[in-house]
């Protein structure tokens, strides 16, 4: 039998196994989206519909949270925007995000300079103490600055507290600003001081400026962390110091009065517009 007779015989078989196979694949690869499709749309549902509950309960103008709303308005806002108690603690809450993350800032940015820029030993280790909060469970790292707190007599004291919430915001700031300064290079500050610029002047000219947008998100991730901080404050705040988040634990270990589904939703409508700032301001980078 010549080559070309095994040729004919063997190529109509390959043929449709070839063909087989590819359709195969197809349907596998079909499969494989439609159940990565179903996850996603199944996890988006988990998540959302709690959120939805919530923003239709809080234009209810009932006394008690009944689900769906048999009245529409705008009581839970009015009577959380005329309680003095829940205004009270929101100011609270800004006034020690806004301060406790402008020093994160502080401690975060010449960090970073000096973890990115400098041949400073044990930078490693550094970085590591840096973010460690991130990796401490909250409840013992809460624990352990309450027993700091105790021996000091240092509950309740604004400045301790204020100090706490920029070390809780420090990581974010390590974090955003030390990835847009490794795509920093650094070529172009030594470019800048072999024009006759000074080493201070061509890091402030030239990085930081470029850092710019990156130190805006961190600073709004820090704020964002030390104003719906929920675990620190009532460990560490004592009893004349109230939150928004301490506020909101407190009324739903009692009770639960309706005000909390607009509370949540200024919350959530918040922290979605600061956060695609944030996310704005990091691209920019």
């Amino acid at each position: 039998m010549t080559t070309e007779t095994l040729t004919s015989h063997a190529a109509p078989e390959t043929a449709p196994r070839a063909v087989r196979d590819t359709a195969g694949r197809r349907a596998l690869t079909r499969g494989v989206k439609a159940a990565d499709l179903l996850v996603r749309a199944l996890a988006v549902l988990f998540l959302g519909v709690p959120i939805l509950c919530v923003v239709v309960l809080s234009f209810s103008n009932a006394e008690v949270l009944q689900f769906p709303p048999e009245e529409w308005g705008l009581r839970q806002y009015r009577s959380f925007l005329g309680s003095d108690t829940w205004v009270d603690a929101m100011v609270l809450s800004f006034k020690l995000a806004t301060v406790s993350a402008a020093i994160s800032l502080l401690i975060g940015v010449p960090a970073v300079f000096a973890l990115h820029r400098s041949r400073l030993p044990l930078k490693g280790l550094l970085q590591a103490v840096g973010l460690s909060p991130l990796v401490i469970p909250g409840v013992a790292y809460a624990v352990a600055l309450y027993t700091l707190f105790v021996q000091f007599r240092l509950t309740s004291n604004m400045v301790a507290l204020v100090l706490t919430y920029a070390v809780h915001g420090l990581p974010f700031v390590l974090l955003i600003l030390g990835s847009a300064m490794a795509r920093l290079p650094a070529e172009t500050e030594l470019v800048a001081m072999t024009l006759g610029a000074s080493r201070p002047r061509a890091m402030v000219g030239i990085t930081l400026r470029q850092l710019l947008p990156a130190i805006g998100a961190s600073y709004i991730f820090a704020f964002i962390t030390s104003f719906d901080e929920a675990v620190l404050i009532n460990f560490l705040g004592g009893p004349g110091t109230v939150t928004l988040p301490k506020a909101i634990f407190d009324n739903v270990k009692t009770g639960l009065d309706p005000n909390i589904t607009a509370i949540a939703t200024l919350l959530m409508a918040g922290t979605g517009v600061v956060g695609s700032l944030a996310f704005l301001l990091r691209r920019k980078v």
